[in-house]
């Protein structure tokens, strides 16, 4: 079986590279058949999933050597129903996909996981679209409001590249979240659950569809998120003030947020969400642009993964 490596040599601030280099030399050694695509910029990973899945058409193993955010093109690249074994080696500044589905946080280890996997399992994909046209999905989780917002700043943040030097890049999500606690905008919004369920809200500060239990650098947003129940498990902040939302946040490292007022954790299928003025929206901590509705669910097909 033929082996793909979709590479982002400028992850963690080039560090991405080195890593790469190491485990190129690796691969040589070893004889297995492999073919790599490194990516340049914004775009890549996607096309050579798509490009990857076009020409071989039978059963192959895709390994992801970057971060969420080239996982996250990766999976948009890959179509339904194509025969692949998903492999993911960490060498971005967040890494929550690996840390929700129990792929070794270390680089080399999990390299060496999708060289010789322990097992395989099936997850769920996430969709995230908007009814004025267009869809993208998601691995690890997709927001609408201030946790998207965080994802915006923070990637443009001169801070991130200088942390993701120092191997400490996931700060930059808890600085940038202290920051925009007193800036985010809140609005009303009204929640349907499963095309039933109807909740309102005066103030929402958030909502976050989450498929694993991390985001944001390892914070179990999402305790309950189960990547292979066939269902998104939304993590809701509303009607609260700025500051009660500053006292919050310490409790969300120890998953305790969900026990606090203002704050709802509930598994469904679907969840679509309509605020009065639009906001941020995420998937796996990429940008999708501001909007004033949006749907959340779940792919037909979930996706074969090494771990």
């Amino acid at each position: 079986m033929k082996y793909y490596f979709i590479v982002n040599p400028g992850s963690r601030t080039g560090k991405g590279k080195e890593l790469w280099d190491e485990m190129h030399k690796r691969l040589e050694k070893s004889g297995r058949d492999f073919e790599v695509f490194y990516t340049k910029g914004q775009g890549d990973a996607k096309k050579a999933a798509e490009l990857i899945c076009k020409k071989d058409p039978d059963m192959k193993r895709i390994a992801v050597v970057g971060g969420d955010g080239t996982l996250n093109e990766t999976v948009n690249g890959i179509p339904d129903g194509a025969k692949v074994m998903l492999g993911a080696i960490p060498t971005g500044s967040s890494n929550d996909f690996v840390r929700g589905v129990g792929i070794p946080s270390n680089t080399i280890k999990a390299f060496e996981r999708v060289l010789v996997p322990r097992y395989f399992t099936k997850i769920d994909i996430g969709r995230t679209s908007f009814p004025e046209g267009g869809e993208t999905r998601f691995a690890v989780s997709s927001s609408i409001g201030y946790d998207a917002q965080i994802c915006h700043k923070a990637l443009t943040s001169r801070l991130k590249k200088f942390l993701n030097r120092i191997g400490k890049g996931r700060l930059v999500y808890y600085i940038t979240g202290i920051f925009l606690v007193f800036r985010c905008p809140h609005t009303k919004a009204e929640i349907i659950i499963d095309g039933k369920r109807k909740l309102s809200y005066k103030k929402l500060v958030f909502a976050s569809a989450m498929n694993t239990r991390y985001e944001g650098g390892g914070m179990p947003m999402g305790p309950a998120a189960d990547p292979t129940d066939g269902k998104i498990t939304m993590c809701i902040v509303h009607d609260v003030s700025r500051l009660r939302h500053l006292f919050y946040m310490p409790s969300v490292i120890k998953a305790n947020h969900v026990h606090k007022r203002g704050v709802e954790q509930i598994t469904c299928h679907t969840c679509e969400i309509r605020t009065e003025s639009p906001l941020c929206v995420h998937t796996d901590g990429e940008p999708c642009g501001k909007h004033d509705r949006v749907m959340f669910g779940i792919s037909e097909n979930k996706l074969r993964v090494m771990v």
